[in-house]
């Protein structure tokens, strides 16, 4: 059996652009965000730009 590696991230970053839909406004997203040099990077960074924002979705 072959291994296939299935491309699952921007899967993922567009469900969670639709679960915040109503808060995309007060977001921003950054998708595959670095945290140092490779190979720490993580699927999706969620940032509130403004911290007294209040969140709709309990993600």
């Amino acid at each position: 059996m072959e291994d296939t590696k299935i491309q699952w991230h921007p899967g993922f970053v567009a469900a969670m652009n639709l679960e915040f839909a109503e808060n995309r406004a007060v977001l921003k997203f950054e998708p595959e965000y670095n945290l140092n040099t490779k190979p720490l990077e993580i699927d999706l960074l969620v940032i509130k730009k403004h911290p007294s924002a209040a969140l709709s979705n309990e993600i």
